[in-house]
């Protein structure tokens, strides 16, 4: 097909330039495309408004026909496109604002006392244009005085003014030669009613304390195009906190939505064909530049380095930050060129401002843009831009509007199946949100966005055996939310929020409370789409605290260890975790928790880094058998040679005791001030009559020498965890040591027993009609003494309690081998149950009631591997038969 079918427009900016083919580049290594160089732009000798718009006319005709060129004859790279035609268009208002100071000069004269800049908006100020874009601009200035030197003075508010308007002149009109791009004022302060030209404090008074949602994503492309660069800057700096803030602020968000349904409903075309709008239309560039924008607002205000004035760099940066998947990143940049190039081949073809498909597109498309099968190609990219559309930022169904008015109804409706209690707590939740919505905290919005919530929410909750407590964890909610209407706007937009809100508070008791207790864990779905949580980032995430910011980092602490916590949970429910995974999970964030701690503790003590503190990881900590709620054991050891030698004013001694009560408070503060651990440090030597911290050679001398058979069984989890390695690496040779020291094992079985015996009389339940899984005989206990008793008299280097029975070395008797692998089994199954009944309905294995009817069995039965209380007593009595037979033939 020739060039001029495929572009007329082309062949009508050739003329115009007087240009031929011929001079045009043969291949795109030899094209030339507008670079911002004075080359494009020759200077003029413009004597009146005429000729300078002529000047104009002829370099804007000269420019863009070698763009034209570039796209439509050699198929060049659309984003080396789009950068041409906005360093075009800045030469040209950077010309045209000369230009106007210059003919205005005979009449005015200048401003001495002043200064003026041109803002580029939209596309103009992201550098993004298209072959039919308007120019958004925005002019402000400041200063004082009236001008000099021409026939008369005026007030420097009144030049600005003149000036303005024949800059606009000078590039929107149209003339003989036609026009250089529409000039578009109305995004400026107060809209087409306001002053052509606001001073920069007015500009900014307005929008910092009038300004509108939708202006704070028109400004975050805001640049200076044209005249003073330092003042344009001074307005994009003062603008930074309307624009950028702090907190998650999903209002904006929330209006983009609202701003593309709006668009849609205008909208009669929707699937590819004649009609279709590749801008407007579902799947095409706007869904793809407000779920670029909205991101950019979300975490402007906390990671400055996003803030991009183009789609495409900021992107690029979200994706470095990993503020958004790297899958959807590269689909959104492929569909983002894609939709560029079709929408410009639709402009380029008669220079008309248009993003509409024409009926005979199928003939001449793909030959102007070197696609084929152009159509099937338009199909996929719509589908897969609007189904990442719909999960990031769709607002919510409105067809539910006509469905059950959960909150309007004073007798509701309910099932035949929900006993009278279910109905008064479900008529006492609904009554409560209704109650907070009348109370006016929330804004008037939010009752809209409530009732299409709960028209999606209630029908899944009244057939889910748990709905009544998702409902009154929903009512809970809803409360402590207070007057941060945005995490409403957030589940009225995002799909993936509102539908894994739903699942949650149905499925765990423990996310539900987390999330009632701090409704931030509604951006967790936002978060896990940028695939910002996993272990290995959490806990780099908690290496990487700057302590030198104590109430930062302690904010960052108690964040990230709440962050794997909640990581945890989730795990567990979907069942994308075991027993063994989660305990390893916990115990590396708790290491990472710690050793934070450290660093922030001895940051405030003026300590060094390496100073030789060690913690000593005990119990479930050290064996990495952590569950949700689990204490931290943690035994303190400073390992130095001297610890009497000075150290900033003190002993090193006395310096390691502030140090250990120091972690100890961070570690046990409530998030966000601390890591909301329950420290227990009793299992040092003396216990709570010795001094927190011991050194080195006190701990091993104890431990050789008057520690009991119990405190040994203790270090068998222990591990060493510090800042300083030369320190860790003392403290972990004297565990080793002293747990290789030789043993009597009929000795050691009394002593297993006897305290085992010990607890089994203080701490089982004594009732039938309750289980202690943990105290009773046969219960967790049980395997893990036996678990101690093998590693201390076999040698077996693990820790983990069922890694010690299934590493028994050959020498082991083998009735140890025979009951090894059934007593690892039993742990993992024991340990599941714990998990289960914690995040599933927020309560400890300590509390299981016998009753095949209470709710802890049916959680079971649906989850977990022992199903029944007979079968749990079952498995109980195995333990205990292997833990007499195993120590008795010792």
């Amino acid at each position: 097909m020739e060039n001029a079918q495929i572009s007329p427009y082309l062949a009508t900016l050739l003329r115009r330039a007087g240009l031929t083919p011929s001079e045009m580049g043969a291949d795109v290594a030899r094209a030339r495309l507008p670079d911002g160089s004075a080359a494009w732009l020759p200077p003029d000798q413009v004597g009146d408004v005429a000729e300078a718009q002529r000047h104009l006319r002829l370099c804007f005709a000269y420019g863009m026909a070698h763009i034209v060129w570039w796209e439509q004859v050699l198929h060049g790279d659309v984003e080396a496109s789009w950068r041409a035609i906005s360093h075009l268009a800045d030469g040209l208002l950077q010309g045209a604002y000369a230009m106007a100071t210059r003919l205005l000069a005979p009449r005015f004269g200048t401003l001495a006392e002043g200064e003026y800049c041109l803002i580029g908006l939209g596309k103009l100020g992201g550098r993004e244009l298209n072959l039919g874009s308007d120019v958004d601009l925005l002019a402000v200035w400041r200063g004082e005085g009236e001008t000099r030197g021409g026939r008369r003075s005026v007030a420097a508010e009144a030049y600005v003014a003149h000036l303005t308007r024949m800059v606009i002149r000078l590039i929107d009109e149209q003339t003989e030669d036609g026009g250089v791009w529409p000039v578009d004022m109305r995004l400026r302060p107060g809209g087409a009613a306001a002053p052509i030209t606001l001073s920069l404090d007015a500009t900014l008074d307005h929008y910092l304390n009038y300004g509108q949602t939708w202006e704070r994503a028109m400004l975050s492309k805001a640049r200076p195009v044209a005249g003073s660069k330092p003042l344009g800057e001074a307005l994009i700096a003062g603008l930074d906190p309307f624009i950028y803030m702090r907190h998650l602020d999903y209002t904006t968000v929330h209006a983009l939505a609202e701003m593309k349904r709006r668009i849609d409903a205008q909208s009669s075309v929707q699937e590819i064909g004649a009609g279709f709008d590749v801008k407007r239309g579902r799947g095409g560039i706007r869904e793809i530049e407000f779920m670029i924008q909205s991101r950019l607002l979300l975490y402007g205000g906390r990671h400055r380095e996003i803030r991009r004035t183009g789609s495409m760099e900021a992107l690029a940066a979200m994706a470095e930050a990993e503020l958004i998947g790297a899958d959807d990143a590269r689909m959104l940049r492929e569909s983002y060129r894609f939709w560029r190039r079709i929408e410009h081949a639709l402009q380029a073809r008669r220079g008309e401002q248009t993003q509409i498909l024409p009926a005979d597109y199928a003939d001449w498309l793909p030959a102007a843009t070197g696609i084929d099968a152009v159509r099937d190609a338009m199909r996929d990219h719509a589908q897969r831009v609007h189904r990442a559309f719909v999960r990031h930022l769709m607002p919510i169904a409105t067809e539910q509007d006509g469905a059950v008015g959960w909150l309007d109804q004073p007798h509701l409706s309910l099932p035949d199946s929900l006993d009278a209690e279910q109905r008064r707590r479900i008529t006492a939740a609904l009554a409560t949100i209704r109650n907070h919505l009348l109370r006016g905290i929330l804004p008037e919005r939010c009752h809209g966005h409530l009732a299409r919530i709960l028209a999606r929410a209630m029908p899944a909750w009244l057939d889910d055996a748990n709905g009544v407590t998702a409902l009154e964890a929903f009512a809970d909610l809803i409360i402590n939310i207070s007057g941060r209407a945005t995490w409403i706007d957030l589940l009225a937009t995002h799909e993936g929020a509102l539908q894994w809100l739903i699942g949650v508070l149905a499925a765990s008791s423990y996310i539900a409370r987390q999330i009632a207790r701090n409704p931030a864990w509604l951006e967790w779905p936002l978060e896990q789409e940028q695939h910002g949580h996993d272990i290995d980032r959490i806990c780099a995430r908690l290496a990487a605290i700057d302590p030198a910011d104590t109430e930062q980092a302690l904010r960052a602490l108690g964040r990230q260890v709440d962050r794997g916590r909640l990581l945890a949970a989730l795990a567990v429910d979907a069942h994308e975790a075991d027993a063994v995974t989660i305990g390893r999970w916990l115990a590396r964030i708790a290491d990472g928790a710690t050793l934070a701690a450290l660093r922030i503790g001895c940051a405030k003590l003026g300590l060094g880094d390496d100073f030789p503190m060690v913690a000593l990881a005990m119990g479930k900590h050290g064996s990495e058998e952590m569950g949700l709620s689990s204490d931290l054991d943690m035994v303190f050891v400073l390992a130095s040679d001297d610890p009497t030698a000075a150290c900033g004013g003190r002993t090193m001694f006395e310096q390691a005791q502030r140090l250990g009560r120091r972690v100890i408070q961070i570690l046990t503060a409530a998030p966000p001030f601390g890591a909301g651990f329950a420290v227990d440090a009793r299992l040092r030597p003396s216990g709570q009559s010795g001094t927190l911290v011991t050194t080195v050679a006190g701990f091993d001398d104890y431990q050789r020498h008057h520690a009991d058979s119990w405190e040994h069984q203790a270090l068998c989890r222990a591990r060493a965890l510090g800042r300083n390695r030369a320190a860790v690496d003392r403290v972990a040779a004297v565990v080793e040591a002293v747990l290789r020291l030789p043993r009597d094992p009929a000795a050691l079985a009394a002593d297993v027993v006897a305290m085992r015996q010990k607890m089994v009389d203080h701490l089982a339940s004594k009732n039938r009609e309750v289980i202690n899984l943990k105290q009773d005989p046969g219960g967790v206990v049980d395997i893990e003494f036996l678990a101690q008793y093998a590693k201390l008299l076999f040698g077996v280097r693990e820790r983990m309690t069922a890694e010690i029975f299934t590493h028994l070395p050959p020498a082991a008797p083998p009735l140890w081998h025979r009951y090894g692998a059934d007593l690892a089994r039993h742990h993992l199954a024991f340990r599941t149950i714990d998990l289960l009944l914690q995040v599933e309905l927020g309560r400890s294995m300590r509390t299981l009631p016998a009753s095949e009817a209470a709710a802890e069995w049916e959680t079971l039965r649906r989850h977990g591997t022992i199903t029944s209380p007979k079968a749990l007593r079952a498995a109980m009595k195995d333990v205990r038969a292997a833990f007499g037979a195993l120590l008795q033939e010792a």
